[in-house]
């Protein structure tokens, strides 16, 4: 991975160095999770879920904004039936070709998805949008996370948008133990999780704000 050492005096050039690091950590992190094998896959996402769904965050939520597990996330299905189980409405992101944002949209259990022009399982645009201000927990999917609660996606940098306008929830970010790191190296734009639940721990996010 290129050096992370801070250069004051060119910012441009720690940029540079910083979306290459990133680069090279996604590129990493998708060979690990490809050569996870199915069983172990499953086995880790029954651990998380037991983990996640015993947060007090999950207790009782209203409404949860939620993903479809692509390329081997971790399968959150079991979780969201336990979520509306307990009287949570799940939002799941669907992306706005026009102005290239995730907007959400509620999807009951059993409601038809439809594959983006990414590969990616969206709820159809007639379903009912989201009050983004409603909405009071956010499972954020990801290929790497640190301590701090900065993460990696996909390089969109959609979740990136979608956090800063869900002013109360509760950003909750989900993957499989490896893919907590020692640092992300982050970007100004880039915006942090409060907590971090993996099939072996949960982290809870230091406000350093």
């Amino acid at each position: 991975m290129p050096s992370l050492v801070r250069a004051h005096e060119d910012p441009a050039w720690e940029s540079h160095v910083r979306v290459r690091a990133k680069e090279e950590l996604r590129r990493r992190m998708r060979a690990i999770r490809k050569g996870l094998p199915r069983e172990a896959r499953a086995e880790r996402a029954r651990k998380l879920g037991e983990r996640l769904l015993a947060l007090p965050e999950t207790a009782s939520p209203k409404i949860v904004a939620a993903f479809v597990a692509i390329h081997g996330e971790v399968n959150l299905a079991p979780v969201l039936r336990e979520l509306r189980v307990r009287g949570a409405a799940v939002a799941m992101p669907r992306v706005d070709p026009d102005e290239a944002t995730i907007v959400l949209h509620e999807h009951r259990d059993g409601d038809p998805l439809e594959e983006s022009g990414f590969g990616v399982p969206e709820p159809l645009p007639s379903a009912p949008r989201v009050d983004l201000a409603r909405v009071d927990l956010v499972l954020v999917p990801g290929l790497a996370f640190d301590p701090r609660g900065f993460r990696i996606g996909y390089g969109k940098g959609y979740y990136d948008q979608l956090l800063p306008t869900l002013p109360h929830a509760f950003r909750l970010a989900v993957g499989y133990d490896f893919q907590l790191v020692a640092e992300v190296p982050e970007l100004p734009h880039d915006e942090r999780v409060q907590a971090i639940v993996t099939d072996a721990r949960v982290l809870r996010v230091e406000d350093r704000s």
